[in-house]
């Protein structure tokens, strides 16, 4: 190699010289972008709500706000999970027939003598059984999540109708008093969600696990050259996503105090509908568990706004469909234009700060 060979690999993989160093942890993002994505969002749950409300004053009400609180829980518990999958570059779209087979079996063990406790931690272990079969296909054997779920949602649905023999098995037991019970003033699913959605974040946000899980869904293989345990990092997100699933499992079974076959049905496409929302990138490596969040009370608020606005079933997609699309216009338009003023700013610091070196004039040298 000869010196001036030397002299452009240097360059090239030397760090800027100026500036704030970044490192193959640093995630994208920040404040601005999460402000730009979730601000549409809280835009159009206000609005809905409050011309909901107008048409109807019973729809601002504590009871009301508890109840969208229940209705989303479900949503909600596996937003978190898909969150994590979404941002490192990966999906599961069997999460709703995996919510449906879930919740019949803890029903189906019920009825044959099981306790509720030994009915709560198989489901948690079956969720998470799955979640790390899928993390090891995945990861391991080389098969794309979007193939190999799609799968198990015809898999898990198909099973959950069998076991049922296609009809609820209804539940009496305290599994079923979940639904109606009060935690710190609110309702105990309620309550799980969202301390479901607390931790989530924490370990999202703060964490970090959740920095590699930016870096690897930024970039997987610029991770694993960075030293990251990539595939360790994809079976762990699949494993916390199966637990997640789980649980909503159980959330379900006590909502509805039955085991519904089709219960979960849709859920997988809502989810992921929910996590863009907030601002995720399916391409990975973006993404925040506000914005999950946001975007789960924003199905919740659309679905109770057409309850209370006396809106019949033929209009429910039609409605839903177009506030998502509204709602997705607004936020895209809003990230674009943040990050093309970010750009810019960006790139006007660089031309006139000397200490960067790309400057626009420069001295010469004698």
């Amino acid at each position: 190699m000869t010196v001036s060979e030397e002299q452009v690999t240097a360059g090239a993989l030397a760090e800027p010289p100026a500036g704030p160093r970044r490192s193959i942890l640093t995630r994208r993002g920040g404040p601005n972008d999460l402000l730009r994505s979730a601000l549409p969002l809280v835009v159009v749950i206000i609005a809905l709500s409050l011309f909901t409300n107008s048409r109807n004053a019973s729809f601002l009400t504590g009871d009301n706000i508890d109840n969208i609180l229940v209705q989303s829980a479900v949503l909600g518990i596996l937003v978190v999970g898909q969150t994590f999958l979404i941002i490192g570059g990966e999906v599961d779209l069997s999460v709703g027939s995996m919510v449906s087979f879930t919740s019949v079996l803890g029903a189906w063990m019920y009825t044959h003598g099981w306790s509720p406790v030994v009915v709560a931690v198989t489901l948690l272990v079956v969720g998470t059984g799955v979640g790390l079969l899928w993390g090891l296909l995945v990861a391991h054997v080389g098969v794309p999540s979007f193939i190999l779920t799609v799968g198990g949602l015809g898999f898990f649905s198909s099973l959950a109708l069998i076991l049922s023999q296609n009809r609820p098995i209804s539940v009496a037991s305290v599994l079923g008093d979940l639904g109606f019970a009060t935690w710190l003033g609110l309702p105990a699913l309620a309550v799980i969600f969202l301390a479901v959605c607390v931790v989530g974040a924490v370990v999202l946000h703060s964490t970090r696990f959740g920095r590699q899980v930016f870096a690897v869904g930024s970039s997987e293989q610029t991770a694993f050259l960075a030293g990251l345990p990539t595939k360790r990092i994809t079976v762990t997100l699949f494993v916390v996503n199966g637990l997640l699933v789980g649980l909503a499992g159980i959330v379900q079974l006590a909502r509805l105090s039955a085991g519904d076959p089709t219960s979960g049905a849709g859920l997988e496409l809502s989810c992921i509908a929910a996590v863009v929302l907030g601002g995720a990138a399916l391409t990975g490596g973006r993404g925040s568990m506000i914005g999950g969040l946001l975007g789960t009370l924003l199905f919740g608020v659309i679905s109770a706004s057409l309850v209370f606005l006396n809106i019949g079933g033929s209009w429910k997609d039609f409605v839903t469909g177009a506030v998502l699309i509204f709602a997705v216009t607004m936020a895209a338009v809003s990230y674009k234009r943040g990050r093309r003023s970010t750009d810019t700013a960006r790139t006007r610091r660089r031309l006139l700060s000397p200490a960067t070196g790309n400057s626009t004039t420069r001295t010469p040298r004698r």
